[in-house]
C-alpha cells in the first residue's frame, strides 16, 4: 500500500508539472470558488465529527475531519480537512503569485490512497422543500463531470432501543436501520432536539453523535458540538449552478471509476522509464452506498 501511495503521489506531481496551465486554471478556479462563494443561509451551530479515528484524541489519526453547519433553513455537511487546504492554498498562491511549483504541505494531509468522495463533495439537505443535495468536485482531468443530484431528503426506517452510551459527555440512545445496503447503527443524543446527523443521516428524535455500519468501514463520531453567539454564514459553491445534473446511481459509478482506476479512466497514460506502459492497479472501492 505504501508503494502505491508513494507512486500516487510521484504521478500526481508529475501531471502537475507537465501541465501548467491546466494548473493556472486550477488555482484561479480555486481562488474564485472560495472568494466568490454564494451565502445561501446562516447558522449558530456547528457539529464537528471523524471519520475513522483510529484515536478520537488524535485529529491525525482521523481519516478526515468533517462538520455540520445547521442553519434555518437547511444544513451542510462536509470536509473540514478539504476547506481548510483549500483555504491555506489560497491564502498561500496569493503570497507567491509568480511561483511554477505548489507548496509541498498545506494543513492537515488525508489519510488516504486516492481521490474519494466523502472528501470533496457537500451535502446539502433542504428543511423547507425535503430535498437532499449532493455536489461534487471532481479531481483534476475530470473536472467536466463535477456534478450534482438532487433527491427527497433520505430517510432511514430507524428502530430505537433502549441502549444508552455516553458520546462527547451527552447521554445518548441507540438505534439500528438499513440504509442502500449496509446496516447501521446510532447513538442520537435525546437532549438535543435536533433530527439531523453526519453524511445522508437524520430523521431520529436527537442529534446523531456517533453512527457506523455493522462491518464498521465507516465511523463517524461527534468530536465538539459548537454554538455561537453570532451567526455564522453558509455557503455553496461558487460553480455550483454550472455543475450537471447527474443521477445518483451514475454518480455512484463515477466515484468506482474514478477511485478504482483514476488513470485510465481520465484517459492518462503512464509508462515506465524504459518506454513500456504502466499497468495501474486497481484499489479496492467499498462505498457505503451499495444500492
Amino acid at each position: 500500500m505504501k508503494k502505491i501511495i508513494i507512486l500516487f503521489i510521484i504521478c500526481f506531481f508529475c501531471i502537475w508539472e507537465v501541465f501548467p496551465q491546466i494548473r493556472k486554471i486550477n488555482r484561479s478556479r480555486t481562488i474564485d470558488a472560495i472568494e466568490n462563494a454564494v451565502i445561501i443561509d446562516s447558522g449558530n451551530v456547528r457539529i464537528w465529527y471523524a471519520l475513522n479515528a483510529r484515536d478520537i484524541d488524535k485529529q491525525d489519526s482521523y481519516e478526515d475531519l468533517q462538520r455540520l453547519d445547521i442553519g434555518l433553513q437547511l444544513s451542510k455537511y462536509y470536509s473540514f480537512f478539504t476547506f481548510n487546504n483549500d483555504s491555506l492554498f489560497v491564502d498561500w498562491q496569493k503570497k507567491n503569485p509568480n511561483a511554477k511549483g505548489k507548496p509541498h504541505y498545506l494543513g492537515i494531509k488525508h489519510n488516504y490512497s486516492g481521490w474519494c468522495e466523502y472528501h470533496y463533495s457537500e451535502y446539502i439537505k433542504n428543511f423547507g422543500s425535503n430535498v437532499f443535495i449532493e455536489y461534487t468536485r471532481m479531481p483534476a482531468f475530470l473536472e467536466m463531470l463535477n456534478g450534482k443530484c438532487e433527491e427527497q431528503m433520505p430517510v432511514q426506517n430507524w428502530e430505537i432501543l433502549e441502549d444508552t452510551l455516553t458520546v462527547t459527555g451527552y447521554l445518548c440512545q441507540k438505534a439500528n436501520c438499513r440504509f442502500r445496503g449496509r446496516n447501521y447503527t446510532a447513538w442520537f443524543a435525546v437532549d438535543i432536539p435536533i433530527q439531523n446527523g453526519p453524511w445522508k443521516f437524520g430523521g431520529l428524535p436527537g442529534l446523531i453523535l456517533k453512527v457506523y455500519d455493522s462491518d464498521k468501514l465507516y465511523v463517524f463520531e461527534c468530536t465538539k458540538i459548537e454554538h455561537f453567539t453570532k451567526k455564522f454564514p453558509i455557503t455553496l459553491n461558487h460553480y455550483f449552478n454550472k455543475y450537471k445534473n447527474i443521477e445518483r446511481e451514475k454518480l455512484l459509478k463515477y466515484y468506482k471509476k474514478i477511485y478504482e482506476d483514476f488513470f485510465n479512466f481520465a484517459g492518462i497514460n503512464l509508462i515506465h522509464e524504459d518506454g513500456s506502459p504502466f499497468i495501474w492497479k486497481k484499489i479496492p472501492y467499498n462505498p457505503l452506498e451499495l444500492e
